[in-house]
């Protein structure tokens, strides 16, 4: 053999010993660290992740304990009954007319089992309500408003409005949703949580789009129609402003206590004096002398707001 031949097998060697080596380091070591690493940040991201599920369980935690507070109680009937008293309540409170509450049978709500594999667990009772009713804007304004600032689990899914007759009123037709649940805090009676005073809205914020009457055609110029055009006193002594209520001449005596027949407005003569008539238009009392229209002295009022707050 030659020397040539010898070196050569020395090299080939080397190269086989070499590769050999790097396979056991790769198979050994290199791979075992990757599997390791990959492992290591799987669990990393399974840890991040149950920490944000456990901040989100918290949180959720603390829903369902205020959930509790607000819920009615978790009878399904009882819960029924009280809510639909409290509905009645609201609306004679707020002089809803021709108004009836009628009430569904309580769905069960449930969800799927963590311990028990399927099964279903019992959570509460979704009930509906329908209410129907007859108000000005103004009520019914009022009206939403007190059922907003109730802390109860409910909430309006729809309301249908519609004008009717040349009172000023609306037709109001509400699907009504609450829950009553299984943890609920209350056994007997509903809760007394209401909105934070923070949160509630000033009456001035809805007495504007009362004022601003959607549902009114041509509002603005019904308003500037209605003129007192005089203030006489019956047989009995009894004071009496006459008004003119359209832009045909139709005039209406009107004693106090009494409403002037506007379409879609809530205005009631308060008080009859010599030479003033007090009004509440809307919700807002407002003096009208002889000659003047109601829309004047809306406007000129408005108007005098609008300066101060400058």
């Amino acid at each position: 053999m030659t020397p040539r031949i010898k070196w050569l097998l020395i090299a080939g060697l080397a190269v086989f010993g070499l590769y050999s080596l790097d396979s056991l380091y790769r198979s050994w070591v290199e791979r075992p660290t990757q599997q390791l690493t990959a492992k290591l940040d799987d669990l990393n991201d399974m840890l991040s992740a149950s920490k944000s599920e456990q901040l989100v369980a918290q949180k959720q935690g603390k829903r369902l304990e205020s959930f509790a507070a607000r819920a009615l109680p978790d009878d399904p009937q009882l819960s029924r009954s009280l809510y639909q008293q409290w509905l009645l309540n609201l609306v004679e409170k707020n002089e809803l007319t021709s108004a009836s509450v009628d009430a569904a049978q309580p769905v069960r709500l449930e969800i799927r089992a963590r311990t028990k594999k399927g099964k279903r667990q019992l959570v509460g009772h979704r009930i509906s309500y329908s209410l129907r009713g007859q108000a000005t804007l103004a009520k019914l304004s009022g009206f939403l408003n007190d059922f907003r600032k109730t802390g109860h689990l409910h909430k309006i899914r729809a309301i249908t409005l519609n004008p009717i007759g040349s009172e000023g009123r609306l037709d109001a037709d509400l699907t009504i949703e609450v829950l009553c649940l299984e943890a609920s805090a209350n056994k007997e009676q509903l809760g007394v949580w209401e909105v934070v005073d923070e949160a509630v809205i000033a009456p001035s914020t809805y007495d504007h789009l009362v004022r601003r009457n959607l549902f009114a055609r041509g509002f603005a110029k019904a308003l500037y129609d209605v003129e007192l055009k005089a203030i006489t006193s019956n047989r009995e002594g009894i004071a009496q402003a006459w008004f003119r209520i359209d832009g045909r001449g139709t005039t209406k005596t009107i004693a106090a206590g009494n409403q002037i027949p506007v379409a879609l407005h809530d205005i009631a003569v308060v008080e009859v004096l010599t030479n003033k008539v007090l009004l509440r238009v809307n919700e807002e009392s407002h003096w009208i002398k002889l000659g003047q229209s109601i829309g004047e002295v809306c406007s000129s009022k408005q108007e005098s707001t609008l300066g101060e707050s400058r």
